[in-house]
C-alpha cells in the first residue's frame, strides 16, 4: 500500500468515526423512558414528564461535526433521529466537551430541528452549568436533530409565526426586546427569585448584579410564556 493510498484510507476511517449510531431501535420493538428516568443516548440526556415510548425502527445518531443554521456553524456535535420524535414534553440536555465547542463560548443555547427541511428553533440554557446545555419543554415539540450554537447572537424563537429577538446579549446596562406584540418582561435570578418585571421592551438591567439571569418573555395575547438565559455583565 503506498503513501497516497494510506493517506485516503486514514481520511477514510477519520471521516466514518465521527458518527455513531448510539440508540438503535428495531423493528417492532419499542423503548419506554419512564416518567422520572433518564434515556443518554451518548450525551444526548432526555428525561420526559410522563411515560414517553419510542418506537423501531428508530435510531439516534449522533455526528461529530458541525452544522450551519443560518449561515452560522454550530457545535461540533449534533444528534439526528432517523424518525420524529414526537410529542415530547420534557428536558433535554445537551452535553458536551472542549474538542465539539468550535469557537462557541459556554454561553450557548440549544437548537432543535423540528422535521426534515423544517425549521430550527432557539432554546435558551437554563442551568449555569458549563459544558451542558439544558431546556425544560413544558409544551409538547417534535424532534429531528439537535446542536448547540452561541447564544451571544440575537436570540430568537417562534412565537406561532412570529419572532422574538432579545439584544444586546450579554449586556451592561439596556437589554432590547423586539416583537409586535404587547409583552409581560420578567427577569429571574438562578435562585428563580424575581429581580424585574415590566411591560415596556428596553430594559434597564444596569442595577443588578453581574452574573447570569433567566429572561421570561409572556404574550399578552395568547398567554404563551418563552424563557431566555441573558448575561449581565
Amino acid at each position: 500500500m503506498n503513501k497516497t493510498t494510506l493517506v485516503l484510507f486514514f481520511t477514510f476511517i477519520l471521516a466514518f468515526s465521527t458518527k455513531a449510531q448510539v440508540l438503535t431501535i428495531a423493528e417492532n420493538a419499542t423503548v419506554e423512558v419512564k416518567n422520572g428516568a433518564t434515556l443518554n443516548a451518548g450525551g444526548l440526556e432526555l428525561a420526559p414528564e410522563y411515560d414517553y415510548t419510542i418506537t423501531g425502527p428508530n435510531h439516534i445518531e449522533r455526528d461529530l461535526t458541525a452544522i450551519s443554521i443560518g449561515g452560522v456553524e454550530s457545535m461540533s456535535r449534533h444528534y439526528e433521529m432517523a424518525e420524529d420524535l414526537t410529542v415530547y414534553e420534557g428536558s433535554i440536555v445537551y452535553n458536551y466537551e472542549d474538542a465539539d465547542m468550535n469557537g462557541i463560548s459556554h454561553f450557548a443555547a440549544l437548537q432543535v430541528l423540528d422535521t426534515s427541511g423544517g425549521s430550527w428553533m432557539n432554546y435558551a440554557d437554563e442551568d449555569s452549568a458549563d459544558y451542558t446545555v439544558t431546556h425544560m419543554f413544558e409544551s409538547s415539540i417534535q424532534i429531528k436533530a439537535v446542536t448547540a450554537n452561541d447564544a451571544t447572537l440575537s436570540i430568537e424563537t417562534v412565537d406561532g409565526n412570529m419572532s422574538i429577538s432579545i439584544y444586546p446579549n450579554p449586556t451592561a446596562a439596556i437589554l432590547n426586546v423586539k416583537f409586535d406584540k404587547d409583552l409581560e418582561l420578567t427577569i429571574y435570578n438562578l435562585l428563580g427569585q424575581q429581580v424585574l418585571q415590566s411591560n415596556s421592551k428596553t430594559l434597564d438591567i444596569s442595577g443588578l448584579n453581574d452574573g447570569t439571569y433567566i429572561l421570561s418573555a409572556k404574550n399578552l395575547e395568547n398567554n404563551t410564556t418563552t424563557n431566555f438565559k441573558i448575561i449581565k455583565e
